[in-house]
């Protein structure tokens, strides 16, 4: 009697693994995994950056804008010393406001789907490399999951460094494959190579490093392990040379689209200040990859001057001791890989060590990290897997136990850090508890408060702001904004005309003639106001703030045909937003107009239902109009919101009369 032989039913992880060796099954999780993470920043608001960069950029508004995008910096609007040459990044805004206008949650939809895309390519770049196929599974992950990478996900501004550091990693893999003796199509790689390098370069500046990671991977990795010292550098020059030809292109490029630039540098800090600042830099992106917690977008690292001990030895025998372990772990290993991802680490981020290119203070943010921190992905991916087995633990268990505890840490480091994301306010209220002496979480709160109805807690930080940083020029703004918002108009005057005789470049750029315009505006000098709006918008008849501002001034000079025909232009650019709603249906309700400006009203209240503002005009409209029951339960709802507001009492106590 023959018997079948009985094999064993292979486990649950078993099917797992064999299934995830393929690469079609394990990059779609991967990217479901990465998805599920950042998923919660679909709600949140544009904040800090996306509205100059994306609310009101005239540029993104229609393709026949794309030559501009090529032409010019990517703040033209807002200031004339900007360094930021980045047209792919514009043409993936203009995309993205194609598709879902200036709805945030397709914003952030896009900015998630890069970083999906960037943990794909660091899959591929690490097998290139010549990892096992576990460890370079384990690189992508760890990438995906790292808590550092939150401020370029959850903040659309910073998806370029997303953009660019998926570039980089694709540009590498080609580069890879065109030296690979056995590969085919040798020529084709090379020149994809080069045109998605030209992509890196056009999507942001970090990615002026690729030449010198051609020309270190060509130096550890030459044709012949035996050529001498000379040999070696040759072929590694021959190597970078097309790379770097491209790199000189976009250099050119660049010049001439910011020729009329005035660049920004720090100059009152010298080359010492400089040396000695490094090491703290250094040692605290090594402290956010290794510790990532406390993380925020507002950092403030100024210049060492003081506390030489604790700021620059400390750091640097930190830096040193790092340093020589990754050199005897390299040795000991006799592993290029691992010299080649500390170098990728190193280099990646020295676009970002230029320190005078930043203001004092402003020098670590987290988006600088994304594409460096490819080299320590791999790096954190080959040290867990070369861990040992520990008492009843084979090295097997060890690992995947480390991997697990390290990546849930990351899980919910992530999910507990990017929620500060989630609004302007929230960002400043964590950047203030983290970082109280930064300059810009000063100014930024006082105008939030400001905007809120808090004008003495928006005085209090402006003058705290200009008592402690006198040498920040935008405190003296903050000053001039709290004390027009409160009503001190002569008080604004002075802090105004302050500001502008030490910044008198910001009258130069059109968000700049926006925001003076209404500030002059408000204090009812509507002479001077009237001429910066006609200047700045014979300049840039579609940007969202001069239309937005010089309606409101036109409003409050009694203008209200003019000011409904700025107010609805911008209602048309920006829908989404209630100010221009609230502002045009008042426009509409003095002209008495009131059948139209109640749907405007009524949308403002629908949009933004915080701002009591919005509930007493509306209930003024329904009153006008005879709906005297949704009228009271208007101005109650402005009530509970202001409390203080004397008119909301009495027109309601009027209305409860009757």
């Amino acid at each position: 009697m023959n018997e079948t032989p009985e094999y064993p039913e292979p486990s649950a992880s078993e099917l797992l693994a064999k299934y995830l060796r393929w690469p079609g099954v394990l990059l779609p999780l991967l990217g479901l995994v990465t998805f599920v993470l950042y998923s919660g920043s679909l709600s949140f608001e544009f904040v800090w950056d996306d509205w100059p960069q994306i609310v009101n950029n005239p540029i993104i508004r229609t393709w026949s804008n794309l030559p501009r995008a090529f032409g010019s910096d990517l703040w033209y609007h807002v200031a004339r010393h900007q360094v930021y040459y980045r047209p792919l990044f514009v043409v993936w805004s203009m995309l993205n406001f194609t598709v879902f206008g200036l709805r945030s949650w397709g914003w952030h939809l896009g900015a998630v789907l890069l970083h999906v895309g960037a943990v794909a390519s660091v899959f591929w770049l690490a097998r290139k490399l010549g990892l096992e196929y576990w460890t370079a599974a384990l690189a992508a992950l760890i990438f995906a999951l790292h808590p550092i990478h939150v401020e370029p996900v959850a903040w659309i501004s910073a998806a370029s460094d997303t953009m660019v550091a998926m570039f980089v990693a694709l540009a590498f893999v080609a580069f890879l494959s065109g030296r690979d003796p056995a590969a085919q199509k040798k020529t084709a790689w090379r020149i994809a190579s080069w045109a998605l390098l030209m992509c890196a370069l056009l999507t942001k500046e970090m990615a002026v490093a690729f030449t010198a990671l051609v020309a270190i991977y060509a130096w550890l990795n030459p044709p012949d392990k035996k050529a001498s010292l000379g040999q070696r550098l040759r072929e590694a020059a021959i190597e970078a040379a097309p790379y770097a030809l491209v790199t000189l292109g976009y250099v050119l490029l660049r010049k001439h689209a910011l020729l009329h630039s005035t660049g920004q540098f720090d100059t009152g800090h010298g080359a010492l200040d400089v040396v000695r600042t490094l090491p703290l830099v250094l040692a605290f992106y090594l402290k956010q990859l290794l510790v990532p917690v406390g993380l925020t977008g507002l950092y403030y690292t100024p210049y060492v001057t003081t506390a030489i001990f604790k700021q620059l030895i400390v750091p640097a025998v930190v830096l040193g001791a790092v340093s020589i372990g990754l050199w005897y772990w390299n040795r000991r290993e006799k592993d290029s890989s691992v010299a080649f991802a500390a170098l990728w680490l190193l280099v990646g981020l020295a676009p970002a060590l230029y320190l005078r290119n930043f203001g004092n203070g402003d020098f670590v943010r987290d988006r600088y990290m994304y594409l460096p921190s490819i080299g320590f992905a791999i790096l954190a991916a080959k040290g867990l897997r070369l861990l040992p087995s520990f008492q009843r633990w084979s090295a097997k268990n060890v690992q995947l136990g480390a991997t697990l505890a390290l990546c849930s840490f990351y899980v919910m480091a992530s999910l507990s850090q990017q929620v500060y994301w989630g609004s302007g306010f929230l960002m400043l209220l964590r950047g203030q508890k983290l970082y109280p002496g930064n300059p810009n979480v000063t100014v930024g709160l006082s105008a939030e408060y400001s905007e809120r109805g808090a004008h003495e807690k928006a005085i209090e930080l402006a003058q705290q702001g200009v008592r402690e940083h006198p040498e920040y020029v935008y405190t003296l703004l903050a000053m001039a904004e709290t004390n027009v918002r409160a009503g001190h108009y002569e008080e604004g005057r002075i802090w105004l005309q302050r500001f502008l005789a030490v910044n008198p470049d910001i009258l130069k750029t059109e968000t700049g003639l926006a925001l003076v315009a209404g500030l002059y505006g408000q204090m009812r000098d509507f002479d001077r106001a009237f001429g910066l709006c006609d200047e700045v918008l014979a300049k840039e008849p579609n940007l969202y703030s001069a239309l937005y501002n010089c309606g409101n001034i036109h409003l409050m000079a009694g203008q209200y045909a003019q000011a409904q025909q700025l107010l609805s232009r911008a209602v048309q650019l920006v829908p989404e937003d209630a100010g221009p709603k609230y502002y045009l249906g008042r426009a509409l309700l003095a002209d008495g107009r009131n059948q139209e400006a109640q749907p405007y009203l009524q949308a403002a209240v629908a949009l933004d239902p915080k701002v009591w503002d919005y509930h007493y005009w509306l209930a003024v409209s329904l009153e006008q109009s005879g709906n005297i029951v949704a009228a009271r339960a208007e101005y109650r709802q402005a009530l509970q919101l202001n409390q203080g507001s004397n008119e909301a009492k009495l027109r309601l106590a009027a209305l409860e009369g009757k």
